[in-house]
């Protein structure tokens, strides 16, 4: 079986994908993104870090420390790209680790397949709907996770569809901002209180 970004990759192509961006784009907010080719300033991770503690930076700052990862640098002529659904893909996988921490969903299985619900909710991939059926039939084989992943891909589902856009949020201009403020903003801080993930969430 493909892998999860072989997947991704195979339905990019798909007649569903080419239909799914259309929605997205016309969705108010994300419209408005891509005719900005916004992109706001971010912080190293060392600046991330030195945020006061609580702050969306400060989570992602810390996110990123504990699990080894580093920031896509601003793709060079993004103000000039023509092509907006390349955007769009630059964005997401900028945004990703964002996502993470705002929601909860820590980086293991049973997390990135929960941020696989919200992206099927949200963003109307196919490559999010297939890997989430992978991830169903992997249930029949493989040991039990924790949570079982049916329980995090049904989280995901629920949060993807009361949170507000996360694609669309404008996130650089919030960095110093409580995360539980940006959880209110978005509409998810009663389900997270209720995530099979709630003992990981933290505030730093």
């Amino acid at each position: 079986m493909p892998g999860a970004i072989e997947l991704l990759n195979l339905s990019y192509d798909f007649p569903y994908a080419e239909a799914g961006r259309a929605r997205l784009k016309a969705e108010p907010a994300v419209a408005a993104l891509v005719r900005e080719r916004y992109w706001g300033p971010w912080p190293t991770i060392e600046e991330l870090a030195r945020y006061p503690k609580g702050s969306l930076a400060a989570g992602l700052g810390r996110h990123l420390i504990t699990e080894g990862l580093g920031l896509l640098p601003k793709p060079a002529g993004i103000g000039n790209l023509s092509d907006d659904d390349q955007y769009l893909q630059l964005r997401i996988r900028a945004t990703h680790d964002l996502w993470h921490v705002v929601t909860g969903c820590p980086t293991n299985l049973a997390g990135d397949v929960a941020i696989n619900g919200i992206g099927a909710r949200q963003l109307y991939h196919p490559g999010a709907a297939l890997l989430i059926c992978a991830d169903l039939l992997s249930r029949s084989r493989n040991e039990p996770a924790q949570p079982d992943l049916a329980e995090a891909i049904a989280h995901g589902l629920r949060l993807g569809g009361h949170c507000a856009p996360l694609l669309a949020q404008r996130w650089e201009e919030g960095w110093g901002e409580p995360l539980t403020a940006w959880r209110d903003r978005l509409g998810i801080s009663a389900l997270l209180a209720d995530s099979p993930f709630a003992d990981g969430l933290t505030e730093d």
